[in-house]
């Protein structure tokens, strides 16, 4: 199953789903209204007549995907909690939107979709060959997005809602003081608070801190204000991982000086992973030069540590012991990426991964190294995009051209967007088709469909 959200409790025992049972079915006897519809959602009119602890028992395993209370219990017994990883994933999205995407889901897997089908008997262990249902489809997007129900989702969904409103008024509350940390008046940031100061950091380590004003890379505001708040905030963690996700490459460098931790999970991700999620290659090599959190086959390739990546092979060519304790998946961006499919431990798969992300960040000896030693150039991990859709929207020219000249296909569809190289670099320049870049790849891949007889 997917990694729990983070801010579910660590993965309880049958105890607790014993107590859950028990509480559904005083709350049905009760009449209580959202357990009355939980239980109709499962049995329909059957509970009318009566409704025993096996039945909530029974609604209960429904909700979690499985055909019987058995099988729910067995499952909880075996799985333990090891190797659990807390991931963030809900940025104040409509409950309505995770319907819709349920909707979308249904109706590919009753056209019979083979993806959509790998997704259901990934994530919903109860299908077998019967026809898929509404309640599957949502318990399939829950999964995904790191939660055991549909209605715990939603829950969460809710209040992330709440906390972004919430947050959007602090916000509003500390303009005065954001614009003059923009204007650099030492004067009036004397006066903020310590949770003040570090709102207002995690402000800054976004690309517009206050409506209208954008900024890049460069740190965009004095440094001398900076540096009050710097030392009056209590934590620096969330504001470099939220630097390291906007590309704010200065501001990164300075909180990286300030002691900000490189190494922490903050929102269940940590700021080299934001990082390489986004494409940011340059707070990537800002981040790998203090410490690559978490060291594994697949932050090595992205940082373009080829000594590291030939590190984790031993003598025979196989994969050493641990060099996949940590895996990546896009769903940890909180930018609306479902989740892979639950990864498997399959060597391919594993070094598949590090070789997307190498094609990601342009480095082309890690990528030559890898086709050397044997991985298909269209090898294609998750979400069923190949190395040459990453590297389109990077936009690694050189990675482009060694991926073509090594035999990668441009007319494969990824699982997600089904789009082919070309349909990537459309969506990657919409906004600019006419720039150098986007002209050189689109050369490229005309040249890669013609050398394949599809001119």
């Amino acid at each position: 199953m997917s990694d729990r959200h983070f801010e579910l409790p660590a993965r309880p025992g049958l105890e607790h789903y014993r107590k859950q049972a028990k509480h559904l079915r005083h709350a049905y006897a009760a009449g209580d209204a959202a357990a009355g519809a939980r239980v109709a959602d499962v049995l329909g009119d059957r509970a009318a007549g009566r409704f025993l602890l096996s039945d909530a028992q029974f609604v209960l395993a429904q909700e979690h995907g499985f055909r019987s209370w058995a099988e729910f219990r067995a499952h909880v017994r075996g799985r333990g909690a090891a190797g659990e990883r807390p991931v963030s994933r809900l940025m104040g999205v409509s409950p309505g939107i995770y319907a819709a995407m349920a909707g979308t889901l249904l109706d590919a897997l009753r056209r019979g979709d083979p993806a959509a089908l790998r997704r259901l008997r990934a994530y919903v262990p109860r299908h077998a060959t019967a026809t898929p249902e509404l309640r599957d489809a949502r318990l399939v997007i829950a999964r995904e997005l790191g939660f055991p129900t549909w209605r715990e989702l939603v829950s969460f969904t809710e209040k992330s809602r709440r906390d972004l409103a919430e947050h959007r008024q602090r916000r509003r509350l500390l303009r005065r003081e954001a614009e003059a940390l923009l204007a650099g008046d030492l004067g009036r940031l004397a006066g903020v608070t310590a949770e003040q100061a570090g709102t207002l950091l995690t402000l800054l380590a976004g690309s517009e801190p206050v409506p209208g004003v954008r900024l890049g890379k460069e740190l965009g505001v004095p440094r001398a204000g900076v540096e009050v708040l710097l030392d009056k905030a209590p934590d620096l963690d969330l504001p470099l991982v939220r630097a390291a996700r906007s590309d704010r490459v200065a501001f990164v460098r300075l909180l990286l000086d300030a002691g900000a931790d490189p190494g922490a999970r903050t929102w269940g991700v940590t700021p080299l992973e934001n990082a390489i999620y986004h494409g940011n290659t340059e707070v990537v090599d800002l981040l790998a030069g203090r410490a690559i959190v978490p060291g594994a086959l697949w932050t090595y390739a992205a940082c373009g540590r080829l000594d590291l990546v030939r590190a984790c092979f031993g003598p025979g060519g196989g994969l050493l012991p641990g060099v996949a304790a940590a895996r990546p998946d896009l769903a940890d961006t909180g930018a609306g990426f479902p989740s892979r499919l639950p990864p498997s431990d399959d060597p391919e798969e594993i070094v598949g991964e590090a070789f997307v992300h190498a094609c990601q960040h342009g480095r082309a000896e890690v990528v030559r190294w890898f086709l050397d030693h044997g991985v298909r150039p269209d090898v294609a991990p998750y979400l069923g995009r190949t190395g040459l859709h990453w590297a389109i929207t990077g936009g690694r020219v050189h990675v482009v051209r060694l991926l073509l000249e090594r035999g990668a296909d441009p007319s494969v569809r990824d699982d997600l967007l089904r789009a082919d190289a070309g349909g990537w670099l459309r969506l990657t320049f919409a906004a600019r088709p006419h720039d150098p870049v986007a002209r050189r790849l689109r050369t490229l891949i005309a040249t890669g469909w013609i050398g394949r007889g599809r001119a």
